[in-house]
Formats: C-alpha cells, sequence, structure tokens
C-alpha cells in the first residue's frame, strides 16, 4: 500500500485553525515537522496542492501552505532524506521550459524525489497534451552518461549526447535543452488529480492519479474507467499508480469518532474553498486501517492520499493508524531512493537508449 501526506498548515477543513492555530503554524518548522512526522511512519510522499493553481483574491487561506510549492520543496528536500514530494503547478501560469528546468533542478536537489503535480488549463486539451510533451521531451535533453568532466582533453560533456529539442508546435516553440542534468530517477514523475475533463489526459501521461470521489464506489468506478481509458492510450496499468484520497476523523471510540465527524462537517461555502476532494472514513484506528484494508483489496487502488482535517487528527493517523497498517502488513520498509523507487514505478531509459537497444 503506498501512502501520501497532504500537508497544510492547520489541517483541511477550513476552520481547523481556529481552535488550534498559532502563527508559528505557517512557518517552515512547523512544515517541516509534520513532513518528518510523516517520513517516519513510513508515507512515500508528500502533496503540495497549492489551491491547484487558483491564485488567492483577498485572503491568505488556512488550507494553503504559504510558500511557492516548489521553493518549498527544495528547503524540504534537505532536510528530510528519505520521504518524496509532489507539487502542484499549472500549465496556464508557467512557461514549459522554466518549469521544466525548476522540476529537473528539484529532482537534482531531492537525489530524485520529486514530482510534478500537472494541473492543466479547462478546456484546452490540445495545448496541455503539447504542454506535458514538451516538458517531458526536455527531460530528456540529456543522457545519462552525457557529463564526463574529462579535464585532460578538456571535455566537460559528450556533445553527441546533449539532444537540442527544436520544438515548434501549435502552441509553443522551445529549441532547449535544458541547463541541468538528466534526473537520478529518470524523470520526474507526473501527477494528476483525477477530474472529468483531466481523464484522457492524465491517460496519456500521468504515472501518479489521485481520485478525488467523495465515496468508496465512486473511487472504484472512477479508478476502473481510468483503466480502460489508459489501455486504450496503449498503457499498461502497473505504469501507474492510483491512489484515493482520504478525511480520516479518528478517536479512541466509535461515538466519539461519529461526534468529531459532525462538528468537522463541510457546508457548501466550505467545500467551495477546498482545494480537494475526498472520501471521509470515521472511526477508532482500528476501524480506519480496517477500512483501508478492505477498499485496498479490492485492487482497484494502489494506496491512499490522506487529508487530515486537523493536525491532531493527522498526529492521530500517524501514531495510531498507521501501526494498526504495519500489524495489517500493508505497509512495510521501503528503502527506495528514488520516488520512483518508492512507488514501485519503472525509471525510465533515454530515447536514444531505447532506439539502440530496438537497432
Amino acid at each position: 500500500m503506498h501512502l501520501g501526506f497532504s500537508l497544510t498548515p492547520f489541517g483541511h477543513h477550513p476552520s481547523a485553525w481556529r481552535d488550534a492555530g498559532r502563527p508559528e503554524h505557517l512557518g517552515f518548522e512547523a512544515l517541516l515537522s509534520e513532513v518528518a512526522k510523516a517520513e517516519e511512519a513510513g508515507f512515500d510522499f508528500v502533496l503540495l496542492s497549492d489551491r491547484l493553481g487558483a491564485r488567492p483574491v483577498d485572503d491568505l487561506s488556512p488550507i494553503a501552505t504559504p510558500f511557492e510549492p516548489t521553493t518549498l520543496v527544495a528547503a524540504l528536500a534537505t532536510k528530510a532524506r528519505r520521504i518524496g514530494f509532489l507539487a502542484a503547478a499549472a500549465t496556464s501560469q508557467h512557461e514549459p521550459y522554466n518549469l521544466a528546468r525548476r522540476f529537473a533542478s528539484l529532482d537534482q536537489i531531492s537525489s530524485g524525489r520529486t514530482g510534478w503535480v500537472a494541473i492543466p488549463a479547462s478546456g484546452q486539451f490540445e495545448r496541455d497534451q503539447e504542454y506535458l510533451g514538451l516538458v517531458s521531451a526536455l527531460w530528456d535533453s540529456w543522457e545519462d552518461d552525457a557529463f564526463i568532466y574529462d579535464k585532460t582533453e578538456g571535455r566537460f560533456f559528450e556533445p553527441d549526447k546533449m539532444h537540442v529539442l527544436n520544438h515548434r508546435g501549435a502552441h509553443f516553440t522551445v529549441r532547449g535543452p535544458l541547463n541541468v542534468n538528466r534526473s537520478p530517477q529518470g524523470k520526474p514523475i507526473i501527477a494528476q488529480l483525477m477530474s472529468g475533463e483531466s481523464k484522457a489526459l492524465a491517460a496519456q501521461r500521468a504515472e501518479v492519479v489521485l481520485l478525488q470521489d467523495r465515496t468508496p464506489e465512486s473511487a472504484n468506478e472512477t479508478a476502473a474507467d481510468f483503466v480502460r481509458l489508459l489501455e486504450a492510450a496503449g498503457r499498461r496499468r502497473q505504469d501507474v499508480r492510483i491512489l484515493a484520497n482520504i478525511v480520516p476523523i479518528i478517536a479512541e471510540t466509535s461515538e466519539a469518532a461519529q461526534a468529531a465527524s459532525d462538528a468537522l462537517r463541510f457546508g457548501e461555502a466550505d467545500r467551495a474553498s477546498q482545494p480537494l476532494s475526498a472520501s471521509r472514513l470515521v472511526g477508532t484506528p482500528a476501524d480506519i486501517a480496517d477500512s483501508l484494508q478492505r477498499r485496498f483489496g479490492l485492487g482497484h487502488v494502489d494506496g491512499f492520499t490522506i487529508l487530515p482535517p486537523t493536525v491532531a487528527i493527522g498526529d492521530l493517523f500517524l501514531t495510531e493508524v498507521v501501526p494498526e497498517l504495519r500489524r495489517l502488513g500493508l505497509i512495510k520498509a521501503n528503502t527506495g531512493r528514488t520516488l520512483r523507487d518508492r512507488l514501485g514505478l519503472v525509471r525510465p531509459a533515454h530515447p536514444t537508449a531505447m532506439l539502440e537497444h530496438a537497432s
């Protein structure tokens, strides 16, 4: 079972800051503390959704982290040495070359532990299709062994192993190459949040898909539908990890958990302010673990992204539910060095290597 942890200063409930919020929760050290706990618990990655690209108008959201996601990842990755990071960035807000360079740089800083949550532009499928293909191609600007640092001959790199893209498409013209070495994991991972408009694009490019359904039944249907799209696009199910978003409500007794759930209900205004959607699980730590085991056992999903409604409930999941998951054999020691390793995804070979192998 793969697990992700969605990072927020106070929790995913918009009113969580009223009960336990302090200014220091908005600081780097508080966020690093949450990441360190998730790393120690054996989580595979931290998610930074950044309002899914929606720009703030006149507020500082208590849900979103108060940092630009890729800048925050660069800092966190130098402190948390094992866990991976998925950071959101919208295709409508970033020039492709600069975005490709930024995530390639993050992958060097983190030793191959990052991924891009691609937020597509509404109603611009062909543009986004070109955008994602272009970014992926820029990440292949250099072969793995291009940089030789031959001091005797004065050769910094092998010119034949540098690939100038010279892309001229309907929406973008980019020469390339990137001035960043090839990633330790081949390429940063491309992830997407599942929505109606993004399904076709995710079937073509996404390696991690996050389901936002509000019921387990709906999540199963969405996963099955996506697998059909994946196969129609000529891709294999084993090359993608599908995770369902979960909001856990945890207490020592079922009655206390239900009372906490009632107190943390979402009104329509709350839902409108939420960047992410998820299904809710309510119960004791053992109840939550059993529910996750049942859902995982159906085979539709490869794991879950946890969206704690409050920091306190997030801590309960890490300290009380995770041991139950370990007891059930669902979380095992993961020594993977890159995010691809942790998720069991194959490191992509450079296109030149694949051509040589084919010939």
